[in-house]
């Protein structure tokens, strides 16, 4: 749904169709993936929803990537290596690269593209923030330093917003109507009269030609996808949030996988009641969090914190002493995604369970658009989001409390969650720094500015036509779609034809 301080559910209005001119129509059959909602941006530096993430991921390449396993691997670059400090990283860029347009990726592609994550206009700055300076010493030599030895930071260039544009053609005011970036699918049109996305395969990309030669990214709710799923007219859900007894596993393939996220209720600590801890704390411990994982998601993993299991932090429990205190008179309002096909019986759930705790709530089934408009204005009293990662590293959830961070979704100010996170980046033992993340998730935990409801097990539902579909523990976002083949004897999509 979303990802980690990055949120999904965002669409783009827009009432006419961006056409690529060079790629107008093509008759092979494509492959249909629905996805929560189109792109709030499809530009990198401003992408914080899982929407953005997922179509940026199959447009742009940077640096690094990750393999479905976790491990770093090369994609613009070819090598690296690190000063035996750690502050000094030098990358060589591959031979024969190349953008949609034909141009040449150069390190001063790389080095305009990550000095644009760092400035003001980037909603994702806080990720490279550990950065001293970026210098380009030919077309394949980029050299970064770092303030101090950061360990997970080749992670961060691994991550979805670290991405790689021509320096020459970003400046022009329509260029991310119709984005040219180096990734294995080219952007050809977005259509918001259908809600579609679509792609084509990009014929010089540096690890070979994608194996799927066209792409549509259909936006739909989750009763829609999986109708089109029924009838055959879409070949994946993995966008979406499945459990294994979903009766539409019988039709196609369940392909199961952790995913390094955290469903949680946030709560607002600039909005009434809960700029007041003990609130926030007894509101915490009243929400029904068992009764709601095994209605909604059983096959779910019980969330013990605010980390996903297997990270640093996972483990940090807090016990929170509420017994002198009563529900407020004021009405609280939570708004959770309207698109979840069993939203209505959500709701019902935790106003009755609420209700009978004494306390005046009320849920609210909003669109997605409206609800991360609130989720980014900090209108919301409290929501129900998905916190995806970007990187396997426990400081990427951390950043969304540091108040400086204006993605910081519940307005928290903790100037010793602030010292103890910065102290973490600048400390290159590991032990050490897991003590510090350990201590700051305490001070998170007391603060009671989430209800953290589960851990997901992603079930990925594919056609049986899928072949090569590979899953990645960080969300279906870092998914190789370049790797994935369509058979052949497939049947034409209905939903193309439309």
């Amino acid at each position: 749904m979303f990802s980690g301080g990055r949120i999904l559910f965002l669409v783009i209005s827009i009432g006419f169709i961006i056409q690529s001119p060079s790629y107008a129509q093509s008759p092979s059959p494509a492959y249909v993936k629905a996805i929560y909602s189109l792109p709030l941006s499809l530009d990198p530096i401003k992408m914080n929803d899982t929407a953005s993430l997922a179509v940026g991921n199959l447009i742009y390449d940077g640096l690094l990537k990750f393999s479905p396993s976790l491990k770093i691997e090369g994609a613009l670059a070819e090598s690296w290596s690190s000063s035996k400090d750690g502050k000094t990283l030098t990358f060589k860029l591959k031979k024969n690269i190349f953008f949609h347009n034909g141009d040449p990726v150069t390190a001063a592609d790389a080095e305009f593209s990550l000095k644009r994550a760092l400035s003001s206009e980037s909603t994702v700055r806080k990720f490279y923030d550990s950065i001293k300076e970026i210098r380009s010493v030919n077309d394949s030599t980029l050299v970064i330093e770092l303030n101090f030895p950061f360990p997970p930071f080749l992670s961060v260039l691994a991550g979805a917003t670290a991405k790689v544009l021509p320096k020459n053609k970003v400046s022009d005011p329509k260029f991310f109507s119709s984005p040219i970036g180096s990734g294995a699918f080219r952007f050809t049109s977005l259509d918001s009269k259908k809600k579609e996305i679509n792609l084509v395969a990009f014929e010089k990309y540096h690890s070979g030609v994608p194996k799927i030669s066209r792409m549509i990214l259909k936006e739909t709710t989750e009763d829609e996808a999986l109708k089109l799923a029924r009838n055959s007219e879409i070949h994946d859900l993995a966008n979406w949030p499945l459990t294994e007894s979903d009766s539409i596993f019988s039709l196609g393939q369940r392909i199961s996988s952790p995913v390094a996220s955290t469903w949680i209720i946030g709560l607002n600590t600039h909005k009434a009641p809960f700029n007041k801890l003990k609130i926030r704390q007894l509101f915490k411990v009243s929400i029904p969090v068992d009764e709601f994982r095994k209605t909604f998601y059983p096959d779910s993993i019980k969330a013990n914190g605010y980390v996903p299991n297997g990270l640093t932090g996972s483990q940090v429990k807090v016990e929170l002493k509420v017994s002198d205190i009563r529900p407020p008179k004021e009405k609280i309002t939570i708004a959770i995604p309207r698109e979840l096909a069993r939203g209505q019986e959500m709701k019902e759930m935790i106003e009755k369970a609420m209700t009978s705790k004494g306390w005046k709530v009320e849920v609210n089934l909003m669109p997605w658009d409206q609800l991360m408009e609130g989720y980014s204005k900090k209108l919301h009293q409290a929501f129900l989001v998905a916190m995806n990662m970007d990187y396997p590293d426990a400081d990427f959830l951390l950043k969304n409390f540091e108040s400086d961070n204006p993605d910081n979704f519940s307005g928290l100010k903790n100037s010793k969650i602030d010292l103890l996170l910065k102290t973490s980046r600048a400390t290159q033992d590991r032990k050490q720094r897991e003590t510090y993340y350990k201590e700051a998730l305490r001070l998170i935990e007391e603060s009671a500015v989430t209800v953290n409801l589960f851990h997901p097990r992603a079930n990925y539902w594919v056609s049986k036509c899928v072949q090569n579909f590979k899953p990645n523990i960080l969300s279906d976002v870092y998914i190789d779609y370049s790797k994935v083949v369509l058979a052949s004897d497939c049947e034409t999509n209905k939903v193309v034809q439309q």
